[in-house]
């Protein structure tokens, strides 16, 4: 078959293709391919990935894509494997997957490679399952979830990671960070996960344009690293988790978490724009299955932390007013609502005609209703710590003085499923604020039912994710919300079990035009959602927390003045407007939010060719702002128009591109929105 009629029936769908005399595979789905081989040697290895549309070839390096230790022995390039079986189906989200089974040479460790693509996605997802066939337990020691070597010429590469967002001593809010690679195999390096300091995600780019992206789904503590050996031709990924001493039964299947690479040409937009494409086709939480209601998302939301936890239904009830006649869609009490941390009855003397009450008077003014939770955490006096002690961590973490709770100790775990789905059946939920200090605690108790030394990965995977991911079996219509520590468990595994995540804990106006600015590199739009706390509005406050989603009023709606309702009312339609662009746009980084400058972040659609760019002034003594945009279609010719200005102008896209767009900015604080609508 000639080269254009292979690829124009690739296109239509994904192909898998298996040659038994050479034991090669080679996946493709009109945007990459991918061939693998399981060498006479016994190495199951990487030949090549190649770009489509660029022709960029990263070609497999010596190494077995599997590095992973059982007890003392690495099962790595130097283990020689047999093909036991190989299938290929098809999957959900339209997507396909080759599986291949392997068994060493002493018959005692059966693995399961399992390759993943999706239609139209350049991206390959990756996943190793280890069978235990010892007879006896053995015990998993070691994980690389990116065990990847490339054969490379060239003679460069920069590395690119996001930070997220730690308020210590050497705080970080999602800035982002180029390095170049040491030609002489110093490693770039990124810890991640709950209480890491960046995001489960790297991207690594040559000069020539051609770059590769990985992200790993898991939620544990983990240390990715990239180094080049120039002498070598050599270019290697890792991503290794920490402390891990996970027992494995007779006959017991282990799998390794899994994670994802994948190919672009271009510029670090374009690196998270494969990235996010891939997120929302094969990875994330889907906020509703009603068609309907998805348009509705990401929701404009009210929360009730700019009370602190002096709450009460009289309070609530004046503020569910405003929020209903302002648009507002959800409306979530926050922390103080309870009894106390770990004692999820809601407060009587706060609410004497009780939780359900309030949250029938909210359901009756069309909105949803949501409630803080952080399961993972107890007061000493709570009922759970006093019957038993033995429950907590033994390494707590002070989240408003309470204790610890592991979460891998079997009847702990049993008791947060009870305890969320009875909470969310009492006070009908239509949405779960998940908060709390470090959501993968370090335990080492020899009591508990998780080993001692396998914390880290038992109170990812067996404890959080375990917990989420029954609770939302048993209660699937309702959504939840991550907010660990105002946005600290930024990972690929974390898109599968919340529909959206807080990027900063109402850290202002321009710390949240920062977060979004650097977390929408590797997530989706909707994972960065923003607490706004200001009462006095200006479009600088409100258009500082208007791009991506949802966006949260964390303020007293009572004690806004009739102005600031007005134009809160008025902003809210406009994002409503402008949040379907958001589920599939490119997002356009055009100039990073700095003290005393202008910044500007955009979203377009190149199917509808629409976008919008909110542009901010935060003190520049300019008032005039020149934005150049990205990834338009250069011969297109937009019609551009404002949201206070109320010029129209026709530019092409390579104007654009090129000139740019001067956007005027009146006030030494102030900001204004852009519409691009291509005119077709």
């Amino acid at each position: 078959m000639c080269l254009l009629c292979w690829l124009a029936t690739a296109q239509a769908s994904i192909r898998f293709d298996f040659d038994e005399e050479t034991t090669r595979w080679r996946l493709a789905n009109g945007v990459i391919e991918a061939v693998f081989q399981l060498n006479p040697r016994g190495a199951f290895q990487l030949v090549e990935m190649k770009h489509l549309a660029s022709g960029d070839v990263w070609a497999g390096g010596s190494n077995a894509i599997m590095r992973f230790r059982v007890n003392d022995t690495w099962l790595n390039a130097q283990t020689g494997f047999t093909l036991r079986s190989q299938t290929s189906q098809s999957i959900a989200r339209g997507g396909r997957r080759q599986t291949i089974i392997l068994m060493d040479a002493s018959r005692t460790a059966h693995l399961a490679i399992d390759l993943e693509m999706y239609e139209g996605e350049a991206v390959l997802r990756f996943g190793t399952r280890f069978q235990n066939r010892t007879g006896e337990r053995v015990h998993v020691t070691g994980v690389d979830m990116l065990p990847w070597d490339f054969t490379t010429r060239a003679d460069s590469y920069d590395a690119f990671r996001v930070e997220q967002w730690h308020p210590s001593e050497d705080p970080g809010d999602f800035e982002t960070h180029v390095s170049r690679l040491a030609p002489t195999g110093e490693p770039v390096s990124l810890d991640s996960g709950a209480h890491g300091r960046y995001c489960g995600w790297l991207a690594l780019a040559a000069r020539s344009g051609a770059g590769l992206v990985a992200g790993w789904e898991f939620n544990g503590r983990a240390t990715a690293t990239a180094s080049h050996w120039a002498a070598r031709n050599q270019l290697s990924l890792s991503a290794t988790i920490s402390g891990i001493h996970h027992p494995v039964e007779p006959d017991e299947e282990f799998a390794l978490p899994k994670a994802f690479l994948g190919l672009f040409h271009g510029d670090w937009d374009e690196a998270g724009y494969v990235t996010q494409r891939f997120v929302e086709t094969a990875l994330a939480k889907q906020p509703e299955e009603d068609a309907r209601r998805i348009k509705e998302f990401p929701y404009v939301v009210w929360d009730s932390w700019g009370y602190g936890q002096d709450l009460n239904e009289t309070t609530l009830r004046r503020n569910a007013d405003v929020a209903a006649r302002l648009g507002v869609e959800l409306f979530i009490v926050d922390l103080g609502w309870a009894r106390a941390i770990g004692d999820w009855h809601a407060d009587p003397r706060k609410f004497p005609s009780g939780l359900r009450a309030f949250s029938d008077y909210v359901h009756s003014l069309g909105m949803k209703f949501g409630l803080h939770f952080a399961f993972a955490e107890s007061s000493a006096s709570a009922p759970v710590l006093r019957q038993n002690p033995d429950w907590t961590s033994s390494s707590t973490y002070g989240y408003y003085g309470a204790e610890s709770l592991c979460l891998s100790h079997q009847p702990v775990k049993e008791w947060i499923i009870g305890e969320t789905v009875r909470m969310i059946d009492e006070y009908n939920l239509d949405w779960i604020l998940q908060d709390g200090e470090n959501m993968v605690k370090e335990c080492r108790k020899s009591t508990h039912t998780h080993h001692p030394l396998d914390s880290n990965y038992s109170n990812a995977v067996d404890g959080l994710g375990a917990i989420l991911k029954e609770v939302q079996r048993r209660r699937p219509g309702v959504l939840w919300e991550n907010c660990e520590n105002g946005g600290n468990l930024m990972t690929f595994q974390m898109v599968q079990n919340y529909v959206t995540s807080i990027v900063n804990d109402a850290s202002g106006a321009r710390g949240s035009r920062q977060a979004v600015y650097g977390a929408t590199f590797p997530f989706p739009a909707r994972y960065t959602d923003r607490y706004m706390p200001e009462e006095q509005l200006s479009s600088y406050q409100t258009r500082s927390y208007m791009f991506g989603g949802p966006w949260i009023f964390m303020n007293r709606l009572t004690e806004m003045s009739a102005e600031s309702t007005g134009f809160a009312a008025l902003e809210i339609a406009r994002y409503k407007q402008m949040r379907p662009l958001y589920e599939s746009s490119r997002i356009m980084h055009l100039l990073p939010p700095m003290p005393g400058d202008s910044d500007a972040i955009a979203a377009y659609d190149d199917k509808t060719g629409r976008g919008v760019a909110i542009v901010t002034r935060d003190g520049a003594s300019e008032g005039l702002a020149r934005v150049v945009f990205t990834g338009l279609d250069k011969p297109t010719t937009y019609r551009v128009s404002f949201a206070d200005d109320p010029s129209i102008l026709t530019l092409t896209g390579e104007q654009l591109m090129t000139d740019g767009l001067p956007v005027w900015l009146h006030g030494a604080q102030s900001a204004e929105i852009v519409y691009l609508d291509a005119m077709r």
